[in-house]
């Protein structure tokens, strides 16, 4: 498969998001206590707009199966994510418990946390009040990987089930209903405030603005009125700047009202057009996003992002888990992890491939 132009810089950019924000309490805060730090450590900016490269990437390669084939192939769909998500993300699991069970027993205290983990499932976990604490930490990342892989099982059958004209429809159904699912949720279920953005009906709204984008990119006047407005300097401009300063200053400021009923189906909105922008205009930002480090990065950031909260805490009292050497082990761990299963397994993937 071609790679699409600029998107693995994007995905490096938003891991190393990730890291610094997971990280921030094993850094010394006289490194961490000032605006640009706060700006480069969002770590829910950096998993949005992985969620949003997750729709428009999906969407776009189902597009492009169903152009050429007429159809697409569901359990294809489901095993090339298999070997996508699966080994690395079930080796995390296996190594917390190997590490609970030779010694740091403090790792995670309730079985139920793993199974709620394995399950993909942990963005419901707190229904049932699981008396956990570390636990929470070490698995605490699954939450993404469980609203994705739970977009997964809808996503493919509302593709084949629509038409082009109504699958747009939908996925801005489902765009506009999320935020009052998460108005609603917020009024009804106090107890899951915290989790609006994490469970499906409330907190897939992300999701669905990539599979949007995907969509309407199809559309040649869309795609006319796109390049012009990706050519306006000033606006792009204002994009970036309402992304990393203006949204999460009006986030912290107003709170779940804001991000729940407007925030994060605008912020989406607009890291879509920016990733267009990042596609399509030749500039500074995208060469940077090209740079063959960033490319590097972006191709281990599903590693990066499984292994890091083994080492970005200060729960387990290790040298690794110092900073810097911490950030080291992450990007060691997950160059290994890459090359020597990441990579192979996914080769194997082309064989349930329509499109090469």
């Amino acid at each position: 498969m071609v790679r699409i132009k600029s998107l693995d810089g994007i995905r490096a950019v938003s891991i190393v998001m990730v890291l610094l924000g997971h990280g921030k309490e094993t850094i010394d805060p006289k490194y961490t206590d000032n605006f640009i730090f706060n700006v480069i450590s969002n770590s829910s900016l950096g998993v949005m707009i992985f969620f949003v490269i997750s729709g428009y990437l999906i969407t776009s390669l189902l597009l492009k199966e169903k152009e050429v084939h007429g159809k697409i192939s569901i359990k294809n769909f489901y095993i090339r994510r298999i070997f996508r998500i699966f080994p690395i993300f079930y080796l995390y699991i296996i190594t917390i418990l190997i590490l609970k069970n030779i010694g740091y027993h403090s790792i995670f205290t309730d079985y139920s946390t793993v199974l709620f983990a394995g399950l993909y499932l942990w963005n419901y976990k707190h229904f049932f009040q699981i008396p956990e604490t570390n636990g929470n930490w070490f698995f605490g990342h699954t939450w993404s990987l469980s609203l994705e892989e739970q977009f997964y099982l809808i996503w493919p059958f509302l593709f084949s089930r629509f038409n082009i004209n109504n699958l747009k429809k939908v996925t801005i159904g489902i765009i506009l209903i999320s935020p009052f699912l998460g108005l609603i949720t917020y009024f009804i279920l106090p107890n899951s405030r915290g989790q609006i953005g994490m469970m499906l009906p409330t907190g897939s709204g992300t999701i669905f603005m990539g599979c949007l984008g995907a969509i309407l990119e199809k559309e040649i006047d869309f795609k006319k009125k796109l390049i012009s407005l990706l050519n306006n300097k000033a606006l792009v401009f204002l994009g970036f700047l309402f992304v990393f300063i203006i949204n999460p200053f009006l986030s912290n400021k107003f709170g779940g009202g804001y991000s729940i009923l407007f925030g994060n189906s605008l912020n989406s909105a607009i890291i879509m057009f920016l990733i267009f922008y990042c596609i399509y205009v030749t500039s500074l930002v995208s060469t940077f996003l090209n740079k063959k480090l960033l490319v590097k990065i972006g191709l281990i950031s599903y590693s990066l992002y499984i292994w890091q909260q083994l080492f970005l805490t200060d729960l387990i009292n290790l040298p690794i888990n110092r900073f810097p050497i911490n950030l080291v082990m992450c990007f060691v761990v997950a160059i290994i992890s890459y090359h020597f299963i990441e990579k192979p397994i996914n080769n194997l993937k082309t064989r349930f491939k329509l499109i090469k």
